[in-house]
């Protein structure tokens, strides 16, 4: 029996490349004829003709072992909304996601089919270079994993992208576990566990255009994987503040004791500014901390869609129109003071 595989292709704004990249990957999956594909092209609320390459690719002749489904946004919900939404909709034995600007290069399909006809349930891509990768970018690539794996008990393989492989049993945990608003899906996948292998692959240069992540929204994406695995920075503001108790109480007895025994006290000015700063810098280190907890868990508790699906169109003609939504479901009763907390939240 054949195997089946379904790929997830997130797209916003790429009508530049789209056809580009389809007639690569058109011709790898070419050469693997005995391996049924579902192709499922997310459209994460692109404002260009995106959704019209999409079209054309869905309404043209593949072949028998090809099949296609376009799933298109209400808006933009990001690219970790995008994947989830695909594997979601996925049907396949195993599941890969990859990027449509041609860094995930498509040749290497093959490689992560046959790791999983080996029996991994999981496929992780290192990726070793990256063409197009500044010194800066690699320098603050390189820092995130640094510090996300001295914070977090969940150790990251470094460089491991959005492109990876996963076996029906992982998709359908995705599926049922871990539906969190603040979404970090390649860290999910070294949290679930199962037999993986990682394989090392090179990372062209974009097709066209240029990426759509900004430093800012990588900052965003970095702050939100260490908020998702790691309570450590609740901890560390913690110690911070027992650190400063003890250097007010120090500095409070040198005071004292200089006013009682030293010839010339300390100047009361530069002691109360000093003390000020200082107290202030921390106290708002720790208000910073926790408002971010704070966001995050009013976030889940609003639990509002991950995404919401404004059409589905297959390849084989069928054509379903609605509006549907992954909505971040509760597995508990919420409690009277849960509901108060939401209450307040709704208000904001």
């Amino acid at each position: 029996m054949k195997k089946s595989i379904s790929i997830v292709l997130s797209l916003y704004n790429e009508e530049e490349g789209i056809f580009g990249f389809w007639s690569v990957l058109n011709e790898e999956l070419k050469k693997l004829p005995s391996v049924n594909f579902e192709l499922i092209w997310v459209n994460d609320g692109s404002v260009d003709r995106t959704q019209l390459f999409i079209n054309d690719i869905l309404s043209g002749n593949t072949g028998n072992h090809i099949t296609h489904c376009s799933i298109e946004f209400s808006r933009n919900f990001g690219h970790e909304a995008a994947m989830i939404a695909g594997i979601d909709r996925s049907r396949g034995d195993a599941v890969i996601c990859m990027d449509s600007d041609g860094q995930h290069p498509p040749t290497e399909i093959s490689n992560m089919i046959d790791s999983f006809s080996s029996g991994k349930d999981l496929v992780l891509m290192e990726r070793i270079e990256r063409t197009d990768n500044g010194l800066l970018k690699k320098f603050l690539s390189s820092s995130f994993y640094r510090i996300i794996n001295r914070l977090s008990s969940v150790k990251f393989q470094r460089n491991t992208t959005d492109f990876f492989l996963i076996s029906r049993q992982v998709a359908d945990h995705l599926k049922s576990n871990y539906r969190e608003q603040s979404r970090f899906i390649r860290g999910y996948l070294q949290d679930i566990g199962f037999i993986a292998e990682i394989l090392p692959f090179h990372a062209p240069c974009r097709l066209c255009g240029e990426s759509k992540y900004s430093y800012l929204k990588l900052f965003a994406h970095a702050l939100n994987a260490v908020f998702a695995f790691s309570n450590k920075p609740l901890r560390i503001s913690m110690y911070c503040s027992g650190i400063f108790l003890m250097f007010t109480f120090l500095f409070g007895l040198y005071t004292f004791y200089m006013y009682l025994y030293g010839d010339s006290p300390p100047s009361g000015y530069t002691s109360i500014i000093l003390l000020l700063l200082i107290s202030f810098s921390m106290l708002f280190l720790v208000i910073t901390v926790l408002s971010l907890y704070f966001e995050k868990a009013i976030n889940e508790m609003r639990q509002r869609p991950i995404y919401i699906v404004r059409d589905v169109k297959y390849s084989s003609g069928i054509r379903k129109r609605r509006s549907l939504s992954s909505v971040t479901k509760s597995p508990w009763k919420k409690s009277s003071m849960e509901k108060s907390v939401q209450n307040i939240a709704h208000s904001f």
